[in-house]
């Protein structure tokens, strides 16, 4: 039932509020006014899943339905650059442009090249990895593991979703530290023991990958302006 109400304050966020009140230069409210931190971080995951429901809608034909999985992870982005710590609000708002410019695009009825959408996903699963990564490393420095955990299981979602759309594999040491990120999760979700030093292996590992995802979509980017 939590997971209804807050995935419909959502649609309605990205739906039916105007542009401006989210491109005002204004200090917005919290996203802890909004929502619980424990709860916003059962979401974390969601992005991902609307990109490859809209990947789907694309190859179906189906540009209605594409726009709406779009704008539902544009929404995503758009509250987590407003938690992101400086480092990561870049990133997230101009995946949250470029997200916004294809929307449009779909919703005058053209579909984007293929290449053009897998590079935006890739992006946008990026700057939600580092995101992540991020809150997770400021979770640990807190001591609250419990989220770091969370947090990191986030970032591997997006990290293992970005290396798809990406064009690349993980490193094999990179793939067994998303591996650990979520099976460590799961053991903090169901009360199990879990190893500190497991988890403090798997936020290098994660960060690891991160970087070379990063690495890779910036030479990609240069690539096409050559």
């Amino acid at each position: 039932m939590r997971r209804i109400v807050f995935t419909f304050l959502l649609v309605f966020l990205a739906t039916m509020c105007p542009p401006w009140m989210w491109a005002t230069n204004q200090q917005l409210g919290t996203l802890e006014n909004l929502v619980e931190e424990e709860i916003w971080i059962i979401f974390a995951h969601d992005p991902a899943g609307y990109l490859h429901d809209a990947w789907e809608n694309i190859l179906e034909g189906n540009l209605y339905d594409a726009a709406h999985n779009m704008r539902k992870a544009k929404a995503f982005l758009m509250l987590e650059t407003h938690r992101a710590d400086k480092e990561a609000k870049d990133d997230l708002a101009a995946s949250t442009r470029e997200l916004e410019k294809l929307i449009r695009t779909i919703e005058e009825g053209s579909a984007p090249a293929i290449k053009t959408l897998r590079e935006a996903f890739a992006k946008a699963e990026y700057a939600l990895a580092y995101h992540h990564h991020q809150k997770a490393l400021s979770y640990k420095a807190k001591g609250d593991h419990e989220k770091a955990t969370y947090a990191l299981d986030a970032a591997a979602t997006h990290l293992m979703y970005g290396s798809v759309w990406a064009g690349r594999e993980l490193d094999q040491n990179d793939a067994v530290a998303a591996k650990e990120a979520r099976a460590i999760a799961r053991k903090v979700n169901r009360g199990a023991k879990w190893s500190p030093d497991r988890l403090r292996e798997a936020i290098k590992g994660i960060g690891r990958g991160i970087k070379k995802l990063g690495n890779r979509l910036m030479s990609t980017r240069e690539g096409s302006k050559n």
